[in-house]
């Protein structure tokens, strides 16, 4: 469900470019000049990544950071590797990597550095590591830096302070932030989506405006985000039945099979988010038993909107017709 933070992190990210290039880099000496794209394959698949150019003192260089939920299953090193060649070699100018993580839990192993020598050969990679957990969250409210405000209750509390006020200060600040209502529900959407890493479901829903998830731009992104997805596993899926029962037909019959495939999945995957319980696991069989692909998405609509587990079951069993 990672997929889930990341397109928060990045929306976030690309709307308040300057301010997460100053918070990367540790000062306010940097001018974003480009947001960049890329079709690199392997960066594609990373839709959390920021890819900046920018002017940093008297040099132009390329800014990316990685956003990194939790631990990363291949050693982060190699990823970042691999995204500074790319860089270097589109852009032919030095590329500053750095890598975010979000979960008190993740990059504790990271120290930004492989290195290898021998045989009249040597390789240095340095990147910067940071770690909210490890970053100062009051000063971050004190900033009144919207871009920033989102993060900040997987930040550091101060010294005394208890997680759940530090969530209520937190906020409390974003609710007061200088801008316009759209962006500050917006900011209060992206807050709650990252809290949900590290605080009860429903203490963010009673600290955060009713309804204010579900409408958020993040959630209506990943929905769309995995339709594609399960769309692409339905042609990969049809491609192979063709082989056996005429190309066409089952190219055809393998999309509604993944996409089915795909909105179950997403529909446990957020369900076990909203509500943080391992009884979501027990509801596959009974929305595998759905035939109906339209019905399945109207389902995954409807988690958000549901305010327990039984009200979510309420609205399967009518689709089930029991």
């Amino acid at each position: 469900m990672a997929q889930y933070y990341d397109s928060a992190a990045k929306y976030i990210m690309l709307e308040y470019s300057q301010e997460f290039a100053e918070f990367m880099v540790g000062h306010s000496n940097i001018t974003v000049l480009e947001r960049l794209e890329t079709e690199e394959p392997t960066l594609k698949t990373h839709q959390n990544d920021s890819t900046l150019k920018v002017k940093l003192g008297n040099e132009t260089v390329i800014l990316h950071t990685e956003v990194q939920t939790d631990n990363s299953r291949k050693p982060m090193w190699s990823r970042v590797a691999g995204y500074n060649g790319f860089l270097m070699n589109l852009h032919g100018i030095p590329v500053y990597s750095n890598v975010l993580y979000l979960h008190p839990k993740a990059g504790g192993n990271d120290k930004g550095y492989y290195a290898y020598k021998g045989h009249g050969y040597e390789y240095t990679l340095r990147y910067k590591v940071v770690r909210l957990l490890e970053i100062d969250g009051q000063s971050v409210l004190e900033m009144q830096a919207p871009g920033l405000l989102p993060f900040t209750p997987l930040m550091k509390p101060p010294e005394g302070v208890d997680p759940n006020r530090w969530l209520e200060r937190c906020v409390d600040a974003t609710a007061s932030a200088r801008t316009d209502q759209h962006t500050r529900e917006t900011l209060l959407a992206a807050l709650g989506i990252f809290g949900g890493l590290v605080y009860q479901p429903q203490l963010i829903k009673k600290l955060l405006p009713e309804g204010i998830m579900q409408e958020s731009p993040f959630f209506q992104h990943y929905i769309q985000e995995a339709a594609e997805a399960a769309k692409q596993e339905g042609r990969k899926e049809g491609i192979e039945q063709g082989i056996e029962q005429g190309i066409e037909q089952g190219i055809e019959q393998g999309i509604e099979q993944g996409e089915k495939k795909g909105t179950i999945e997403n529909i446990i995957a957020l369900l076990g988010i909203q509500f943080e319980t391992d009884a979501v696991q027990a509801l596959k069989p009974a929305l595998e038993s759905i035939d109906d692909l339209q019905d399945l998405r109207q389902l995954l609509l409807a988690v958000p909107q549901s305010d327990n587990l039984e009200t979510f079951m309420r609205s399967l069993s009518d689709r089930n017709g029991n």
